[in-house]
């Protein structure tokens, strides 16, 4: 734990001193403190990445919409390259999403602002359609359509076997079986996809995942 508290002192001066002592805005201040307490947490937590915007509001006691909105800045300002937090982002949701038992649609729980706003244009871009009209954080999206912005972004070897996966698990006819087989292959690809990439994108992967 003293170890995480270096860490945690470390970085947080390093980055508030950049441009000289108390030249740093508050809403940066408290950018940054999010910033590294998903990184490193506090009083043994460990890292809070993983953590819900839920559980870190009540840890926190701090509103959830606050939450929310410090992570997306802190994300922004202190996360490195947006490219590399968003594409880190998206996987992580994409390793914990589900089929819908009706429709060819995979379905990603997305709370991170930054993944969602990213994704969506993404989707747009491609002249993908999906749905997030129940819920702002659930995002619905054909698996056909999913696949064909993934394959812009990850590697394609990975993403091959991802999609052979797919068309085994939807012919299951067990529902429940059907969406933990989908479950473990999305999984298998997001971190298989992260390790391809490297840098950044590896390191919000397992941040997000609680992976050390």
């Amino acid at each position: 734990m003293a170890a995480t508290q270096n860490d945690f002192a470390s970085d947080f001066l390093e980055n508030y001193l950049k441009f000289g002592l108390a030249s740093m805005p508050k809403s940066d201040v408290d950018a940054l403190v999010m910033a590294l307490l998903d990184r490193h947490g506090y009083g043994g937590s460990g890292p809070m990445a993983s953590l819900s915007n839920q559980t870190v509001s009540e840890r926190l006691r701090t509103p959830v919409a606050k939450i929310k909105r410090l992570r997306y800045d802190a994300a922004l300002k202190f996360g490195g390259r947006v490219e590399d937090q968003a594409k880190g982002r998206l996987l992580a949701a994409l390793a914990v999403a589900t089929l819908e038992p009706q429709d060819e649609k995979i379905c990603l729980i997305v709370e991170d602002a930054l993944a969602k706003n990213w994704l969506q244009g993404q989707l747009k871009a491609h002249q993908q359609i999906f749905d997030h009209s129940f819920n702002t954080e659930i995002v619905k999206v054909s698996a056909a359509g999913l696949f064909a912005v993934l394959e812009t972004l990850f590697d394609k070897e990975q993403l091959q076997a991802f999609q052979k996966g797919y068309e085994a698990a939807k012919k299951i006819q067990d529902t429940a079986q059907r969406v933990q087989n989908f479950k473990a292959l999305a999984r298998k690809f997001a971190q298989g996809a992260a390790a391809a990439a490297g840098g950044g994108v590896v390191t919000v992967v397992k941040a997000h995942l609680g992976i050390s």
